[in-house]
């Protein structure tokens, strides 16, 4: 196990490292022949494309962004962390004014540590090198009216399609670290540009993958916990460059943002914490402390994704262009049956998925690996079976004594003592954990129907 030190350097090009007192300190490259590495460089150039112009403050969130983003994925738990998951991370970030940021380090790192799970201490520095050049910063663009996200799944499909029948001229901003999700992206836009022709739905993505083993004897580690963290950084430093948008939609169906652990095993950072309400508080808290006028606000709390679906505003389009989403948190199982990569079906969002599908349509054109719940049912002892085992056990409970939700909702992290708040919290939890149920329940009776013919 070592502790690691990321300093983010922009007077080197190369990577550079030295253990010192049990810490391996590592200088990593931010330029090279003066232009920003990891991405950083096209996605500036696309932005100045658009008249939109990010303020130095902006980048200072993009390149802390980056930096998380490297140590949690090139520092690897197994190796590094205690008892084989937490780290000991620490991040020096020069910054553009040392006396605002440092009086919001300890959100930073609250923040972090909610994310992770891992010990994270942010220094600073102050940034002599200058992100705007102000011969090329022009007027900036009034021309969109919402920035949200779009990861290609279903929760922001469904989202853009609501902004573009609602005629909002949307940027939509992006992460892909590997290929499937951005081809979901892209096929998607693809298709809205036909459905959609004048109505801005500009795709700005960042691709950000760094080489395998980057960081001098850390590793690599195939987690995603950060990557909401570069997710929402990148679109704040975006929208730090507009004048007229203030508030970055973050779409998210309540039962995944809440992520209420499905069973005793999946407890603290063990469960995904990415849209929870607590961590995207901590943005604003953020935001609100760095002197920005800007918020991040989830506008699907209080829906589950069958209600999405169902509410949505053009279901005819929904259904068209959901088979180019993709949801799944382990498509290379198809490997295992010789199958191109696609949704297994029986993965958490798989499963949430085709219940919200069964809500809304009765039906799902998406392709999946496994479709049968009576096998998956048969096979709890593999991993076919886990999640839907899961997901049965925290629904007998509920069903058993709905009052727990309130107790229930509590378990991934804290929550405003706002009672009608959480009321509605709690109450979309159990409409969520209900409409699986109805799927299951549904899909056994067919399945025995079908057997019985």
């Amino acid at each position: 196990m070592s502790r690691y030190k990321l300093r983010a350097n922009y007077d080197i090009e190369n990577i550079d490292s030295q253990k010192m007192d049990g810490t391996v300190i590592v200088d990593v490259p931010m330029l090279s022949n003066g232009e920003l590495n990891y991405g950083l460089s096209h996605i500036k150039k696309k932005l100045y494309e658009e008249n939109v112009y990010p303020s130095e403050i902006g980048f200072d969130i993009m390149s802390l962004a980056t930096m998380v983003y490297m140590a949690d994925t090139r520092i690897e738990r197994v190796v590094h962390g205690q008892d084989s998951w937490t780290r000991e991370i620490e991040l020096e970030i020069p910054v553009s004014n040392v006396e605002i940021w440092d009086s919001q380090i300890r959100t930073v790192e609250r923040m972090l540590k909610f994310l992770t799970g891992d010990l994270w201490k942010i220094t600073l520095s102050s940034r002599a090198w200058q992100f705007n050049n102000l011969e090329e910063v022009r007027e900036k663009s009034n021309k969109y009216d919402e920035v949200s996200l779009f990861s290609g799944g279903m929760d922001s499909l469904i989202s853009t399609i609501n902004l573009m029948e609602n005629k909002k001229n949307t940027l939509l901003i992006s992460h892909a670290g590997e290929g499937l999700t951005k081809n979901a992206q892209k096929n998607i836009v693809n298709k809205f540009d036909l459905l959609y022709p004048d109505v801005l739905h500009t795709w700005l993505d960042l691709w950000m993958v760094f080489p395998r083993d980057y960081i001098p004897a850390g590793g690599n580690d195939n987690n995603t916990r950060s990557r909401s963290f570069l997710f929402i950084g990148y679109a704040l430093f975006a929208m730090t460059g507009m004048d007229n948008i203030n508030e970055l939609l973050v779409p998210e169906n309540g039962l995944i943002a809440l992520n209420v652990p499905l069973d005793e095993t999946r407890v603290g950072s063990f469960s995904t914490r990415t849209t929870h309400p607590f961590y995207l508080s901590l943005w604003n808290e953020l935001l609100v402390g760095l002197g920005l006028n800007l918020s991040v606000k989830n506008p699907y709390w209080n829906k589950t994704k069958g209600e999405m679906a169902g509410e949505c505003k053009n279901k005819d389009v929904l259904y068209e262009t959901m088979k180019l989403s993709f949801s799944c948190s382990s498509p290379g199982k198809a490997r295992w049956k010789q199958l191109s990569q696609q949704h297994c079906g029986y993965c958490v969002p798989c499963l949430i998925r085709r219940a919200a599908m069964h809500k809304a349509f009765g039906d799902d054109g998406t392709v999946y690996t496994e479709t049968s719940i009576y096998e998956m049912q048969n096979k709890n002892a593999e991993g076919m079976g886990i999640q839907l085992r899961s997901f049965q056990y925290a629904i007998d409970k509920i069903k058993q004594d709905r009052n727990r939700a309130l107790f229930y909702i509590h378990k991934p992290g804290p929550l405003p003592q706002d009672d009608e708040y959480l009321r509605e919290l709690a109450d979309t939890y159990i409409r969520g954990l209900l409409e699986v149920d109805a799927f299951i329940q549904d899909n056994l009776a067919q399945e025995d129907e079908n057997n019985d013919l």
